[in-house]
């Protein structure tokens, strides 16, 4: 783990060089974020790029009141929405990647979930409406609280647009997978 306060310290200093540790600690969580967003590998090195490019640019104006990795995703949401804003009457939100059958060998888990692939999850979680498709993505790399503050929220919408995302997707996926 890296030293964010001194790295980000240093770099407000222009010691431009120590944003490469930045970048280092948090490509893989933000990558993930907007690819799964975008579902564009293309697109989502762009959005990547472009959203360090802007975090440095604007490293200056951060100030330590939240988490940094909060305030990077949330540079990186608002490149999203730009992107589909540009380009929402060209793209294709087709996923073509297919998903390995599980092993039903595996834990409880793995057998409960050995009916629906990966891309039938991805379909899913695609028909929520945007604000609990937000949580449900941004959780797999920020806590609850992170979100909040990513997306300018209180924490009690963002829990509760998570466990309304939650419902929405055991109806979708029926009875069988129902808690």
């Amino acid at each position: 783990m890296i030293q964010e306060d001194i790295i980000i310290a240093n770099v407000k200093k222009g010691n431009t060089e120590d944003f490469g540790l930045i970048v280092e600690e948090y490509k893989d969580s933000l990558y993930s974020y907007i690819f799964y967003s975008v579902k564009d590998e293309g697109a989502a090195g762009d959005i990547f790029q472009d959203s360090m490019l802007k975090a440095l640019k604007e490293i200056k104006n951060y100030q330590d009141k939240g988490k940094f990795k909060a305030w990077l995703f949330t540079i990186a949401r608002n490149k999203i929405t730009d992107y589909f804003r540009r380009y929402s009457k060209t793209l294709s939100l087709d996923d073509e990647t297919t998903a390995e059958p599980a092993d039903p060998n595996d834990n409880t888990e793995t057998k409960a979930l050995s009916n629906i692939s990966l891309k039938e999850i991805s379909s899913l979680i695609d028909k929520l409406p945007q604000e609990q498709k937000e949580v449900v993505l941004l959780r797999q790399y920020l806590s609850f609280k992170e979100i909040a503050q990513a997306l300018s929220c209180p924490l009690g919408t963002v829990l509760a647009r998570m466990n309304r995302a939650i419902k929405k997707l055991q109806d979708y996926m029926g009875e069988e997978y129902a808690a």
